[in-house]
Order: structure tokens, then C-alpha cells, then sequence
């Protein structure tokens, strides 16, 4: 059995990991020149931008006027772009290359030429961008494109090398971080540019800190230490950023007495031990050192480029073809390479907890109150592959009809089926026994294409593997797999409750129907209605809509982003992504509409026909949305903060403020932020956009947060041990859904029963001036719905 002790030990072995992880990475930085990326490296660019661009400023007028002298004459070029794109790429170069000791004249030219390809750049058309984009290799390669774009000129090898110079002297003079130093290599004596003895201990420092602040939080071995009123608990060291509040810790410390909802809940949420699924990992592992694609699981070494066919000519079909699809695996491997990462994560920690009987996972909330747990990668909240190698610790035997049909549920909705009836998904898993049994037994035999065509392949196999060991010993059987449901559309959810909408709420389930209300599929009939008119009446555009078969995929990241204020800039780049996978899947890369003319008019156009037709449906939630939005800017306009208390107790602080930053694009180096040199008095400014467009998420995902909390709660009185999820989705065993079921309906009629969107809605008001809320819009009218009846939805939670 685990000490405590044995937990602090873990806990350093936490710091040390984060530490070797956060040195390699700085040396993999120094290594391939991109220094300027490293947490110290961002500092040092930031610092010296102003005044390196001030310097450039000065410069360019004595250009403009003529003067005579200091390379004017080759300097030329520095007329084409602002002094302070010219001051990110000049100091990005140089401080890419503080710690390798290079000649100066190498750092020069290195500068000179990157900077001719981001001037270059910026001149270029949207689609000469988005094809360099896709364009791979080294940068010769990159420079050869450039070559080929309608605006681009050339300097002279004098103006190149003059320009180079002067900005690395510029930069050495100006900002005192780096010096030139002599050296002697072989006969030879080599200035190079290096940093100055303060920034080298500043690095060393910074270094050394960094290594300290990034431990890797892993899951603990031993109840973790309770949250009390310092809102202290968790890990038994200190890790930093482990504090059950991720934000504005200082300013609630003082009202809170560890006896509110949100902090009972997260006491009760990180003592539920869980355990690692020793038969999934084997089954993941075997995958990931096969190279298969399965679901969340992707190729280990990336996916392969075919080779090249050599006994082709150049210009032969075939090898633009396979230039094509090289490109785009090259794309999908640089895309894909943080995800992999993680699976590789994961599978490390779950073989480094095999051995533990239990382990748990410390809570943490952000500053709206929603729960989440501490450790990244494994976790309950992390995607289909990490949730299939976790179970509960302590499981219980399928005893009734019911937790066999909750197991049965939780089967039928994995594979992709949570929009049918509970009879019909039922009827499914009857009708695929077998197939289900022998996969649980035997993943890898003949029926390996059935599970993989799940929705979530993992936790669907996970789940055929309990069915297949509960049919094979019966009541002898425990179960410790997680089973989850999920509310429907959470956020139109929450508005629909508190508006008191009948129409809204009918849309998302708050209301007892004998069939599963789809909100995405409903607005996806209006858009094909809308389409179909158009392309009737000769359209071409909504045509070519129709051909790609439109499907709820495409609305449902845009409908339920809809009430945490996702802007139609968000909604156009989500039809675009989609568009792009749905042309690829359907005409390969021969055929991609990303490369045809008036290609973003047609997305705009149907973003236009999305955009409306859910307004429609939301039309309530839109108008308290623009309420928010308005008390949001008269409060930054009166520079005050905004301020609640959720149901679940926990005080909220809206407000968005600070330096203001000027992001400087690049084109071809990394984009460069640094803040305005007249904020640097410490005064505060404001973001009237912010404080606008952030309220109306942040009210819902607070009533979402006190949710969760509610129902952890009443669920433990219930009798409901072992419980899990992510903020409007909930797993607990088989033989406890139906508590849980029940749990989460009753506890969202009751938090809803007194008028919240009043009480909510009359202290933000009160926080204005009369004369504000004079400007303001009226408060959005309630309806009747009567929230007592979600108790009674049949898929309320589905």
C-alpha cells in the first residue's frame, strides 16, 4: 500500500522529469537556431523591439531625406517595410543564434536574407500565401517559390550584405545585449556575435527557473490532500500551478470558508480512485507498435511518404501527383506530430501506474468554476484513447436489467449511435452479440474492422471487452468501466433555462418527448432547405453545396459555439476546415476546392445561410447575448470589473486587462508580440472587446461549473461512489446511471427553479452607473417554460 512518503518521492520525480524535459528543449532550440522561441529568447526579442524599431525609424527618415553616408545608398531596400517588422526579424535572427558563437558575416547574411523573404512576402496575393504555405523543404526552396510570385523584386548582393550589417551592429549598439568578440580559429581571427556576461546569467537564471516551474504532473498514488478555505490542497509538495484555482486566487481567498458547493465537489471528485485498464493498454500498445490509425490513435512514425517514381519523367501525371500527396503527408506529419506525442505520453504513464491498485487525479477550476483534473494527457477528461486505459478502482457487479441496459447504452453510443432511442440502441447492441463477444475476446481477429469503424473505437472496445467478460461470469463479474452520457447542447441548454424558453429548451431536451430532439440536425434541414431553393433557382454556388452532402459534423462545432459568443470569422474558418476534408475525402487532392476561384465567396455565402438559420432557433439566447455584450462594454468603458457569485458559490471576476500588445506578422519566422511602450507606466487599459464578448460565455460556463458541482455532490449522497466526467458529460458504473441519470436532472431543475437569470442579470446591472444602465438594452423577456419538467426528460442527458 502507498505512504505519503512514497507520494513525495513520485511528486520530485514529477520535477525532475519537467526539468530534463524543459533543458532538452532549450538545447533542441539552441540546436536548430529558433533560440528567439525559447521562454528567454521571447523576453529578450520583446525588450529591445521598441527601441531597435525606433532606431530602424530614424534610419529609414535619413534615407527618405537623402543624406548622404552610413550605407545609405545600398540601404534602400529598408524603405519597403515598417520599422518594426524589420526590428522582429533582426532580433528574432540574432537571438536565434546567441549561444552557437557564428561569425558575424553568416548572422548578417542569414539576417539580410530572411528579411528580403518576409518583405517579399508581405506583398504577396492570398493565394500566392496559402499555396507557399503548403510548400515543403528547405529554403532554398521556399526562396525559389518566392521567385515565382507576380510582386516580388530583387536586391543587389551589396544592398543584401549592407543592410545584414547594419542591422546586427544596429541591434548590438541599440539594445547592449549582445556584443561582438574576436576569436581565434585556426590562423584566422572570426568576429562573432555573442551574448553580453549579464544576459548570459540572465539565462542561466531564467533557465534554472524555468527548469523548477514545469514539473510534470502526474496522477498520485495516494488520496490526494483535501481543498480547505486557503484553497490548499492536492499534491503533498508544492507544484506550481496546482492550486485549486487556476485565476484570481488573491482576490477570493478572503470570502471563501471551504464549506461552499464548488469545494466540497472538488474534494469529492479527486478521492474517486481509478485504476489502469492493464487489457486496453495491451491492446493500445499493440497498435501504436503496429503503426495503426484507430480512431485517436495514429501512426507511431507518422504516416508514410510512397516512393518516388523515379522511372517517370518530371512532367508525368503520376509524379505531380505524388508531389501532391507528399505534401500533404509531410503536412498531415507536422499536423499530427503533438497528438502523437501525447499518445506516446499516455501510454508511458499508464506503464508507469500499472502496478497501482488506485490512483487519483487532483482537481482543479478555472475561474468561472469549471472542474477539470490536474495531470495532462491520462486523465478522465482526455480524449477516446486516454479514457479507454482508465477505469474506476473499485467496481461492482451488473445486478438488474438496468445496469445491464446502461452498459448496453453506453456500447450503442460509443460506436456512434447517441441519437437513436434508448430502445433502438438497445436493439443495435442485441442485434451484434456476437460480433460484440468475439471482439471483446479476440480484438485483432476476424471481426478487427468492426470495432474500428467506431465513433470511439478505444472506449468502445473497452466496453466490448466488460460486455463479453459480464456474459461469460455473470454476477461473479466486476465492472469497473465508466460509462458515460452527455447532455445535449449544454450552453443552449443552460440559456434555454435561464430565459425559461419553451421553444429553445424543446430544441435541447429539457422537455419529456418520446424521441431524441437533435438541435444540429434541425438547423441542418433548415440549411438544406435554403440550398435547395437557391440551387433551383440556378445558383451555382449552392449547388456545389449540395454535392458534398452536408451533414450535422459540419453544424455542430458552429451551433455549440453559438452561446460562448463564437464570432462569423470562427464559423467561416470551421466551414473551410471542413470543406477542405470533405473535398479531400471525396476527389483526393485533384479536385480541392481550396485552389478554385470565388472558393471563399462560397464559404461566406454559406456561413451567411448557418449564420441565420441558427439565429433563428437561438433567437433568445442571441438576444441575452447581446445584453451581455452590452453591459460588458459599459463596464470597460467605466474601466470597472464585472463581478458574480455562481449557485455553486464561488465568486467570478470579469475582467480583462493590461499591457496592450502589437502583434508585429511574420511571414516566415514566428509572429513577434511585445507591448506598447506607453503602457509601461503600469497603468492599466482596458479591452472594451473582451469584457463584451467574454461575459455571456463566462455567466454559462460558471452555471455549467455549479452543475457539475451539484451533481458530484447529490450524487455522493446517493450513494454514487465512483463518478467522472468533463463539464456537461458524466461517467460512473453501470449499475449506477440510473442514480446518476437521475442525479443530473434533478439537480439542473433545482438550481434552476429560482430565477437565476434575474438574480444574475440584476447584480451585473447594479454595477453600472444609472446613467450606463440607461444606454443599455431592456433585459431579455422570460418565457414559460417550466424548468421543473427537466426532472422528467427522457433525454435530457443522452
Amino acid at each position: 500500500m502507498p505512504t505519503i512518503d512514497d507520494e513525495i518521492t513520485l511528486e520530485k520525480e514529477m520535477y525532475q522529469l519537467g526539468a530534463d524535459r524543459y533543458v532538452y528543449r532549450n538545447q533542441m532550440r539552441v540546436e536548430e537556431r529558433m533560440e528567439s522561441m525559447s521562454f528567454y529568447g521571447s523576453v529578450i526579442v520583446e525588450a529591445a523591439l521598441e527601441p531597435l524599431a525606433q532606431v530602424i525609424l530614424a534610419k529609414q527618415e535619413s534615407i527618405k531625406k537623402g543624406e548622404p553616408g552610413g550605407g545609405n545608398c545600398q540601404m534602400k531596400p529598408l524603405m519597403q517595410q515598417t520599422p518594426w517588422l524589420i526590428a522582429a526579424v533582426a532580433m528574432r535572427t540574432c537571438v536565434d543564434q546567441i549561444s552557437t558563437n557564428r561569425p558575424v558575416y553568416l548572422i548578417a547574411t542569414d539576417l539580410a536574407d530572411k528579411l528580403w523573404m518576409e518583405v517579399m512576402l508581405a506583398r504577396a496575393t492570398a493565394r500566392e500565401m496559402m499555396y507557399f504555405g503548403d510548400v515543403r523543404g528547405r529554403r532554398s526552396r521556399k526562396k525559389e517559390d518566392i521567385m515565382r510570385m507576380q510582386h516580388t523584386t530583387t536586391w543587389t548582393p551589396r544592398e543584401l550584405a549592407t543592410i545584414g550589417m547594419w542591422l546586427v551592429l544596429a541591434v548590438v549598439k541599440t539594445t547592449g545585449l549582445m556584443t561582438i568578440v574576436k576569436e581565434w580559429r585556426g590562423r584566422n581571427t572570426i568576429q562573432i556575435l555573442a551574448a553580453t556576461p549579464k544576459v548570459l546569467e540572465y539565462i542561466k537564471d531564467a533557465t534554472a527557473a524555468g527548469a523548477l516551474l514545469c514539473p510534470h504532473a502526474m496522477p498520485m498514488i495516494v488520496p490526494p490532500r483535501p481543498w480547505n478555505k486557503d484553497l490548499d490542497g492536492g499534491y503533498y509538495s508544492f507544484l506550481p500551478d496546482a492550486q485549486l484555482l487556476k485565476d484570481y486566487l488573491d482576490e477570493i481567498s478572503a470570502v471563501i470558508t471551504g464549506r461552499e458547493p464548488f469545494v466540497q465537489a472538488a474534494n469529492l471528485q479527486q478521492a474517486v480512485p481509478w485504476q489502469i485498464n492493464t487489457w486496453m493498454l495491451t491492446q493500445i500498445e499493440h497498435g501504436w507498435e503496429q503503426g495503426l490509425e484507430i480512431g485517436k490513435l495514429l501512426p507511431r512514425e507518422g504516416y508514410e511518404v510512397p516512393p518516388y517514381p523515379k522511372h517517370l519523367p518530371e512532367d508525368h501525371p503520376d509524379v505531380k501527383q505524388w508531389r501532391w500527396d507528399a505534401n500533404h503527408i509531410h503536412d498531415k506529419n507536422k499536423d499530427t506530430l503533438p497528438m502523437r506525442v501525447a499518445v506516446a505520453k499516455m501510454i508511458w504513464i499508464a506503464n508507469r501506474y500499472k502496478e497501482y491498485k488506485e490512483i487519483y487525479f487532483p482537481t482543479q477550476l478555472d475561474f468561472r468554476g469549471r472542474f477539470y483534473y490536474r495531470p495532462p494527457f491520462l486523465n478522465p477528461q482526455g480524449n477516446d484513447v486516454a479514457r479507454s486505459l482508465i477505469h474506476f478502482a473499485n467496481g461492482s457487479p451488473i445486478l438488474g436489467d438496468a445496469a445491464g441496459h446502461w452498459l448496453a447504452i453506453h456500447i450503442a453510443n460509443t460506436y456512434g449511435h447517441g441519437k437513436l432511442s434508448w430502445s433502438q440502441r438497445s436493439d443495435w447492441v442485441r442485434e451484434h452479440e456476437e460480433q460484440i463477444l468475439r471482439v471483446g475476446a479476440d480484438p485483432w481477429g476476424q471481426d478487427r474492422d468492426f470495432w474500428i469503424a467506431a465513433k470511439d473505437p478505444w472506449q468502445f472496445l473497452a466496453s466490448c471487452n466488460a460486455y463479453q467478460s459480464w456474459k461469460t461470469l455473470g454476477d461473479k463479474y466486476i465492472c469497473q468501466l465508466p460509462v458515460v452520457l452527455d447532455c445535449t447542447c449544454s450552453g443552449i441548454q443552460h440559456y434555454s433555462a435561464l430565459l425559461r424558453s419553451e421553444k429553445m429548451g424543446a430544441t435541447v431536451n429539457l422537455t419529456n418527448t418520446d424521441h431524441v430532439s437533435d438541435v444540429y440536425s434541425l438547423i441542418l434541414e433548415k440549411v438544406l432547405d435554403a440550398l435547395r431553393i437557391d440551387a433551383a433557382a440556378g445558383n451555382e454556388m449552392a449547388i456545389a453545396w449540395l454535392t458534398l452532402s452536408l451533414d450535422r459534423t459540419l453544424l455542430k462545432p458552429i451551433v455549440m459555439t453559438i452561446p460562448y459568443s463564437a464570432s462569423r470569422f470562427g464559423h467561416v474558418q470551421q466551414i473551410k476546415r471542413w470543406t477542405y476534408e470533405r473535398t479531400t475525402e471525396m476527389f483526393g487532392h485533384k479536385d480541392m476546392w481550396r485552389w478554385k476561384e470565388n472558393t471563399l465567396k462560397a464559404v461566406h455565402y454559406l456561413a451567411t445561410i448557418v449564420i441565420r438559420e441558427s439565429d433563428i432557433v437561438v433567437e433568445p439566447a442571441k438576444q441575452a447575448m447581446e445584453w451581455f455584450k452590452a453591459v460588458g462594454f459599459a463596464a470597460a468603458a467605466n474601466e470597472n470589473s464585472l463581478y458574480w457569485v455562481t449557485p455553486a458559490g464561488l465568486p467570478v471576476y470579469h475582467k480583462y486587462t493590461g499591457n496592450a500588445e502589437v502583434k508585429v506578422r511574420l511571414r516566415y519566422l514566428t509572429d513577434v508580440k511585445f507591448s506598447q511602450v506607453s503602457f509601461y507606466n503600469g497603468v492599466e487599459s482596458w479591452s472594451p472587446q473582451r469584457m463584451a464578448n467574454a461575459l455571456s460565455p463566462n455567466v454559462i460556463h460558471s452555471l455549467d461549473g455549479s452543475h457539475m458541482a451539484f451533481v458530484v455532490i447529490d450524487a455522493a449522497k446517493n450513494g454514487v461512489a465512483n463518478i467522472g466526467g468533463i463539464h456537461d458529460c458524466f461517467a460512473a458504473l453501470p449499475s449506477d446511471m440510473e442514480t446518476l441519470r437521475n442525479t443530473v436532472r434533478n439537480t439542473f431543475a433545482k438550481m434552476y427553479t429560482p430565477n437565476v437569470f434575474k438574480h444574475i442579470t440584476t447584480t451585473l446591472k447594479n454595477q453600472l452607473t444609472p446613467q450606463q444602465r440607461e444606454k443599455i438594452p431592456r433585459t431579455p423577456k422570460q418565457g414559460n417554460l417550466n424548468v421543473a419538467d427537466v426532472a422528467n426528460s427522457n433525454y435530457f442527458i443522452t
